[in-house]
């Protein structure tokens, strides 16, 4: 398969920390939200500062929320988002626990390596895990605090948790009554994400439909979220639609 898309070969390092369940790197134009679940980038001057370049992005907010709102449902400053039309213009290096992105490189040793898929009419990535011991597809969401499962079979044989609250600019916001922890594999690797079953009740977000119709339209089994990013160190090549692990 060919993909007809140049790749920036410049490397630029970063520094990634997570901050109340989101992953954020600091750029000139302040905290800025990394979102691999957001199709385009934005920022409060309407300017974005990445790879050594100054990007024009939209200007002020993201899905008709302005970043005041986004910063108040996430709890801390956040000043711009950048999103996968900006993300997937190179390779990119997620280490977590190192609290270092890095854009730009070639592949570091001892990858297993595996084809990704895309979100429909999108850049975002499509994984095939297993989750809870079943095949499944999943959005990979760095921008969402938790995951989200379509159907509650998913988290068979697994004790419930405490719900929690949450808000997104394309489902509004959703009270989730309870959660699981449930253990997925991908590339050899075993995992553990925290998630809760996506609302059939719409929350009042830009999708004109709940979140749970909306995944289930595009043949989405869950999201995921960021939270289990710093057990491995996760490389993605856009160009190749290749994803890869290493510890």
């Amino acid at each position: 398969m060919s993909h007809k898309r140049s790749i920036s070969s410049m490397v630029c390092t970063y520094h990634l920390y997570l901050l109340n369940r989101h992953l954020f790197i600091d750029l000139p134009e302040g905290r800025a939200l990394i979102d691999t679940g957001a199709p385009f980038s934005a920022s409060m001057t309407g300017r974005l500062s990445w790879q050594n370049q100054n990007h024009g992005v939209h200007r002020g907010g993201y899905m008709g929320f302005t970043f005041d709102k986004l910063s108040a449902e996430i709890g801390v400053q956040v000043d711009a988002l950048i999103g996968m039309d900006h993300l997937a213009q190179t390779t990119l290096l997620f280490d977590v626990a190192n609290q270092r992105l890095t854009a730009g490189d070639e592949a570091p040793a001892g990858l297993k390596v595996a084809p990704y898929s895309l979100v429909p009419t999108s850049d975002i990535p499509m994984l095939e895990v297993t989750l809870n011991g079943r095949k499944s597809r999943v959005m990979w969401d760095t921008g969402a605090q938790y995951g989200y499962i379509t159907e509650r079979t998913l988290a068979a044989g697994l004790p419930s948790i405490a719900g929690f609250q949450d808000f997104s600019p394309m489902f509004g916001q959703m009270d989730i009554p309870e959660s699981f922890h449930l253990p997925f594999e991908f590339l050899d690797f075993r995992l553990v994400e925290r998630f809760g079953v996506a609302p059939a009740q719409h929350g009042a977000g830009l999708a004109p439909v709940p979140m749970n119709t909306f995944l289930s339209l595009l043949n989405i089994d869950a999201i995921i979220g960021p939270s289990w990013m710093p057990r491995v160190k996760i490389w993605l090549n856009p160009v190749e639609r290749t994803i890869g692990l290493s510890t």
